[in-house]
C-alpha cells in the first residue's frame, strides 16, 4: 500500500518552526542547504569540505594530507553526507530525498528512522575503512547522494509497484539508478565508492526488513533489533515462552482476532474510499499496514 500523502508532510515532527514541521528528513536536507552555502563561503575545498568527507590516507589537498579515519578522525564516519557541492542536481538530490524520505519516516517513525539513517551513514563507512587497512582501497565519498540511494531502495523495497513519473513502477527506478552508480564507479575505477554502495544497497535491505516491512521479499533475511531496545537478557526466554503457548492457541486464536479487528477495518477502509489515505492519522495508518501485512501472511 503506496501512502498518497502531502509533498514532505510529517505528522511527528521533532519540533516545529513556525507551523513548519521540522522531521528528520526536513533537518537532513536543511543541513546540506547550510552546507551549500557555507560551501559557497569557503570555496570549493575550504575546511568544511576537507575536515567532514570519508577519505582514505593516502589522499592529499595540494601536496598536504586531508586526514582520514585511520589518522585517528574517526567523526569522519559519520560527518560525510554532510558537504554537498553546489549545483542544480544537488538540488533535485534534495527535493527526492525530501519526498521519499518523508514517506519512509512516517512509516518507521522519526526515532527509527533516524536510527535507519545513521545505520546507511556509519555501517558503509566501517566497512570501508576495514578494507582499506585490508586491501589498500583508495578514494572518497560525500555528500548526501549515497544516502538517498538507501532511501531510494528502502522504499521501492517496501513500495515496489508505486508509480514513478510516467508510470514507471519503483522497483525499476532503483535498479536503473543503482545500475548507473555501479556502471560510472566501475569505469571510473571509484572502488573506495563502489564499495560504499554496495553496503548501502545492503544495509537499506537489510533495515527496512528488520524493521517489519518489505516483507513480500522473502528472499531478504530479517535481522533481530531487540538488542538495541533495551530488552534485557531474561526477556527472550520469555519471548519464546509466550510464542509456544500462541502456536499452541493458534487455531483458536486467529478467528477470535479476525472477528475483533474486521469492523475496525471496514470503517478504515471506508474512510479511505471517501476521504483518501490523507484523511487518515498515524495511528489508523499502521492499523491498516499491519492489516494487510497479515492479510499477505495468508496467502
Amino acid at each position: 500500500m503506496y501512502p498518497s500523502r502531502r509533498f514532505g508532510y510529517s505528522d511527528d515532527p521533532w519540533f516545529r518552526i513556525g507551523t513548519f514541521p521540522v522531521s528528520t528528513t526536513a533537518f537532513v536536507v536543511g543541513l546540506g542547504i547550510i552546507s551549500m552555502i557555507v560551501t559557497a563561503a569557503e570555496g570549493q575545498y575550504g575546511p568544511l569540505y576537507r575536515n567532514l568527507v570519508l577519505l582514505s590516507e593516502d589522499l592529499t589537498f595540494r601536496g598536504m594530507p586531508l586526514g582520514s579515519v585511520l589518522e585517528g578522525e574517526v567523526w569522519r564516519l559519520v560527518t560525510w553526507p554532510i558537504p554537498n557541492e553546489i549545483s542544480f542536481w544537488t538540488i533535485i538530490l534534495f527535493a527526492i530525498f525530501y519526498m521519499l524520505g518523508s514517506q519512509i519516516e512516517s512509516l518507521l517513525g522519526r526515532w527509527r528512522f533516524a536510527f535507519f539513517l545513521v545505520a546507511l551513514t556509519v555501517i558503509p563507512a566501517v566497512v570501508v575503512t576495514a578494507l582499506e587497512v585490508l586491501t589498500g582501497v583508495s578514494g572518497g565519498v560525500a555528500g548526501l547522494r549515497m544516502v538517498e540511494v538507501g532511501v531510494l531502495v528502502a522504499f521501492a523495497a517496501q513500495y515496489a509497484h508505486a508509480r514513478f513519473w510516467p508510470g514507471i513502477p519503483g522497483w525499476v527506478i532503483a535498479i536503473v539508478i543503482v545500475g548507473l552508480d555501479v556502471l560510472q564507479y566501475t569505469s571510473n575505477r571509484n572502488w573506495f565508492a563502489l564499495i560504499v554502495l554496495a553496503c548501502t544497497v545492503a544495509v537499506a535491505l537489510l533495515g527496512i526488513r528488520a524493521f517489519d516491512y518489505a516483507t513480500n521479499l522473502t528472499w531478504i533475511p530479517k535481522l533481530s533489533l531487540a538488542s538495541s531496545s533495551g530488552q534485557t537478557a531474561t526477556e527472550p526466554r520469555h519471548s519464546r515462552s509466550r510464542r509456544r503457548s500462541r502456536r499452541r492457541d493458534h487455531l483458536r486464536a486467529v478467528p477470535t482476532r479476525d472477528e475483533s479487528v474486521t469492523p475496525e477495518m471496514d470503517a478504515l477502509l471506508d474512510q479511505v474510499a471517501s476521504q483518501g489515505l490523507e484523511s487518515l492519522t498515524r495511528k489508523q495508518r499502521k492499523q491498516l499496514e499491519a492489516h494487510a501485512r497479515r492479510l499477505r501472511r495468508r496467502r
